[in-house]
């Protein structure tokens, strides 16, 4: 599953307000942040997205938490979407909103550099 792990902790429930609602292009796709929502015990957010690839919407939804020490940003398994890269551009996108607000760095992840490498991660 593809995921982002960022260097350190984060309070998520200060975090939630912090993604922006503007649209991304991505050659031909279209990528957007929608909504967010906290855990009731504040230590999760799941953040709901859309991504529009040759003209069909994906409407993926991810998952933000503690991982061991860091934070885990990766897709809630719960929603089933494809795995694209536009899918994972997207991830890396709600991951450098999250960097941008928090002070944290990219500390590991399993997607290729190519989609998230212009990224401030």
């Amino acid at each position: 599953m593809p995921h982002l792990i960022l260097k350190g902790g984060a309070d998520l429930a200060g975090l939630a307000g912090v993604f922006d609602a503007t649209a991304h292009r991505w050659g031909r796709v279209i990528l957007k942040v929608e909504d967010c929502w906290i855990r009731s015990d504040g230590a999760a957010l799941l953040v709901e997205g859309v991504v529009v690839e040759f003209s069909r919407p994906l409407h993926p939804v991810a998952l933000v938490a503690p991982h061991y020490e860091n934070t885990i940003v990766r897709l809630w398994a719960r929603n089933a979407v494809e795995r694209t890269g536009a899918v994972q551009r997207w991830l890396s996108i709600v991951a450098a909103q999250l960097c941008a607000a928090s002070g944290l760095n990219l500390h590991t992840t399993n997607i290729p550099e190519d989609i998230f490498g212009d990224l401030d991660l």
